[in-house]
């Protein structure tokens, strides 16, 4: 046991514990009713409750233009989920153009620590950029008039994943958040533009959730070692 461990009280690691507590059950509780065809407004507050949960751990764990930015992107990204959730017209290009917003907001977050030079970069950006083609070569064709904000939105997000590769903190947690991140848009635009995927909703939202909470927790963990370095 390490020194650090024997020296630190119980009582410290419950303000850590509670955060992850409540976002495990708000998405779990969001999934399973979505899951059970539960349709109603309130849902679309529902669906954001982890992401705020998000929020204030990044409020509390972040610092500076870093604390600043990962709260923009999470607002822009609950925003989304909003725009997604409640049925008008155009609700979808609404949705993704805040969501293209917030992957830029996340890139632009990344470029502040970023180092293009370093070999994790470039293997991480070769499979971003290999994947990302594929993606669109799957769900262009079946996209029609709205194959044009797709294609600004696939760059967006691996804009997004690249500058997560190059941060010099050289986080694999935040790594995995970016490519989570592209599988839960993947599995949207397969949905939509290609084939109906089975539990689409599910697996959608799980990889969602899960690639924010890595984002953060990456981004906290990069902050911490940057500025102990």
């Amino acid at each position: 046991m390490s020194d650090t461990a024997m020296t630190t009280p119980p009582e410290a690691s419950l303000p850590r514990l509670a955060p992850a507590a409540l976002f495990a059950a708000g998405c779990i509780l969001y999934m399973a009713l979505d899951a059970s065809g539960v349709e109603a407004l309130w849902m679309a507050a529902l669906k954001i409750v982890p992401i705020a949960i998000l929020m204030w751990l990044a409020a509390q764990s972040l610092t500076g233009g870093t604390r600043t930015l990962t709260l923009a992107a999470l607002a822009l990204s609950a925003t989304g989920d909003v725009l997604l959730a409640v049925p008008f017209d155009n609700h979808f290009v609404f949705g993704l153009g805040a969501f293209l917003l917030a992957q830029l907001t996340y890139a632009g977050n990344f470029l502040r620590a970023a180092e293009f030079g370093s070999r994790h970069f470039a293997l991480r950006g070769i499979a971003v950029v290999v994947a990302a083609l594929f993606l669109a070569g799957q769900v262009l064709p079946g996209a029609g008039a709205l194959a044009m904000p797709v294609a600004f939105y696939i760059i967006a997000i691996v804009v997004m994943a690249l500058s997560a590769a190059a941060h010099r903190s050289g986080s694999s947690l935040l790594f995995a958040g970016a490519v989570t991140f592209m599988v839960s848009d993947a599995l949207i635009a397969i949905n939509r533009f290609v084939d109906p995927i089975p539990l689409a909703g599910t697996w959608i939202m799980l990889t969602y959730y899960g690639a924010q909470a890595l984002l953060v927790i990456g981004l906290v963990r990069a902050d911490l070692v940057l500025r102990r370095a």
